[in-house]
């Protein structure tokens, strides 16, 4: 007697349940491990590429946040270029208006330089008929004689003439 027959084991069985175990085997690996296998390494390849693609979209946001801020130095540059620009203007548009105040001023002081001259003429001239007549009048009065009015004047104008003269 064997050892199996004593322990109570059919040899034949053993051998009939290792054959089924290996063909269970084979069909669990041909019809579940396989699909099962390619399943999680479809999914690890789509993992990977959804990673890929995240990390691409990372490197592109990254590269637009970058052109971004440049964009936003370039326009904040421009502005301050524009406001300097402005602000020179500005200085010039003003120095300008100073300059052609100035002018105007000076031409408003000249103008009335010359009326003043003008006026200062003109009462000279009227001072001199007043005199010429009040002179006229009281060497009329003086002399009591009449002599005719050119003669007068003519006399007066000699006599302011020669006083004007001394001066």
């Amino acid at each position: 007697m064997s050892i199996f027959e004593q322990l109570g084991i059919d040899p034949k069985l053993i051998v009939v349940n290792i054959v089924s175990f290996v063909i269970l085997l084979a069909i669990l690996k041909k019809f579940l491990y396989g699909p099962v296998t390619q399943l999680i390494a479809s999914r690890a390849e789509d993992i990977r590429s959804a990673y890929s693609a995240a990390e691409d979209e990372k490197a592109k946001m990254e590269e637009l946040r970058a052109d971004y801020e440049r964009r936003l130095a370039d326009i904040e540059s421009e502005a301050r270029q524009r406001i300097q620009e402005s602000v020179k203007e500005a200085q010039g548009i003003r120095e300008q208006l100073l300059t052609e105040a100035r002018a105007n001023a000076d031409k408003i002081m000249t103008r009335a330089e010359e009326e003043l001259i003008r006026e200062r003429e003109k009462a000279v001239v009227e001072l001199r008929r007043e005199v010429v007549d009040l002179t006229i009048n009281a060497a009329s009065k003086l002399v009591e004689k009449s002599l005719d009015d050119p003669g007068h004047r003519r006399l007066v104008d000699e006599f302011i003439e020669s006083v004007g003269a001394k001066k």
